[in-house]
C-alpha cells in the first residue's frame, strides 16, 4: 500500500495537504498536556512545563505575544469605564483576535493561515483556561508582580458569584480549546482546493 501511495504520486499530493498537520500535532498535543498536568498535578504547570525543541521556542513566542494581547485587551477595554468589562477585557481580547485572523483567512481562502489561526485560537482557550482554574489558588505569577487581589478570573467570579464552579468552567474553556485545535488538525480534510482558470474572450 506504501509502495503504491509512493509510486503514484499520492504521498506528494498528501504531503502538500497535510503539512502543516503535520508540524502542529506535537504543539497541540504538548499543549494539551501541560493543561491536562495543569488541572491534575499543579496550576504551576503552566509554567514549568517544558516543551521539547523546537516546540519550546514556538511557545515562548506564542505565549508572549498572546500575554501582550491579553494585556492590550485590558487596556482597550478599559475605555468603557467599567471595572468587570476591563477585567474581563483582557481574556476577551486573547480571543477575539484569533476568531477574526480566522475569518479573515478562511475569507480569503487561506489554508494554512486558517489552520494556524484556529491553533492559535485553541492555545488562547487554553491559556484562559489555565488562568481561571487558578481563580481560588491564586498561585500563578502575575505580570509586574501584581498581588493576589489582581487576579483576573478571581475578580470576574466573585463579582457574578461563581467562584464555586471555578474549576468547573475552567474544564469547560479547555474543552473549547481542545475542539478549536481538533479544527485547526481538521481543516484540510474539509478544504476545498479550486483552480485558478483564465479566460480571454474577445467580442
Amino acid at each position: 500500500m506504501i509502495r503504491d501511495l509512493v509510486d503514484s504520486g499520492k504521498l506528494a499530493e498528501f504531503a502538500k495537504k497535510w503539512w502543516c498537520t503535520l508540524l502542529l500535532l506535537p504543539f497541540v498535543l504538548m499543549s494539551i498536556q501541560q493543561i491536562w498536568q495543569a488541572f491534575s498535578v499543579h496550576v504551576l504547570m503552566l509554567v514549568y512545563y517544558d516543551y521539547t525543541f523546537p516546540y519550546n521556542i514556538v511557545y515562548f513566542l506564542i505565549f508572549h505575544f498572546d500575554l501582550i494581547v491579553h494585556e492590550a485587551g485590558h487596556t482597550f477595554f478599559s475605555i468603557f469605564g467599567n471595572r468587570f468589562i476591563h477585567i474581563l477585557g483582557g481574556s476577551i481580547y486573547q480571543l477575539l483576535l484569533p476568531l477574526i485572523l480566522i475569518i479573515f483567512c478562511w475569507y480569503n481562502r487561506y489554508r494554512v493561515g486558517t489552520q494556524l489561526s484556529l491553533a492559535y485560537l485553541g492555545f488562547s482557550w487554553m491559556s484562559v483556561a489555565g488562568y481561571a482554574a487558578d481563580a481560588a489558588g491564586r498561585q500563578l505569577p502575575l505580570i509586574g508582580n501584581l498581588g493576589k487581589e489582581a487576579h483576573d478570573w478571581h475578580n470576574i467570579f466573585v463579582h457574578l458569584g461563581l467562584l464555586d464552579s471555578y474549576r468547573g468552567i475552567a474544564i469547560s474553556f479547555a474543552l473549547i480549546g481542545g475542539l478549536c485545535y481538533l479544527a485547526a488538525l481538521l481543516v484540510p480534510l474539509f478544504w476545498e482546493e479550486y483552480e485558478e482558470v483564465r479566460l480571454d474572450i474577445k467580442i
